[in-house]
């Protein structure tokens, strides 16, 4: 019987944990999505490098973006470690 209650226990738990990923995933959206609709530049960096551009369109596996220097830039969203410009967060992501 402890066994179950274990399984049921976890069973609650990884959507509690799932939730909480995809919260944290909005303040990364919210600043693509803020770069797409504004036009304001950001700097992707990815794998230690440090890629300008601005945001053209945001899909479920790919950003394509702009630059200046390089074109088309197409990203793979797993392989993007973060984003900063000046763009506006989401409301409920923003520092009291």
């Amino acid at each position: 019987m402890p066994r179950f209650q274990t399984l049921r226990a976890i069973a609650l738990v990884f959507p509690l944990i799932g939730g909480a990923l995809a919260a944290d995933a909005d303040p990364l959206l919210g600043a693509l999505e803020d770069s797409r609709t504004s036009g304001k530049g950001l700097t992707f960096y990815l794998n230690g490098q440090a890629v300008p551009g601005v945001v053209v369109s945001v899909g479920e596996k790919f950003i394509v973006a702009r630059s200046t220097a390089q074109g088309t830039i197409v990203i793979r969203m797993d392989r993007l470690d973060g984003v900063a410009g000046f763009v506006a967060l989401p409301p409920e992501r923003r520092a009291p």
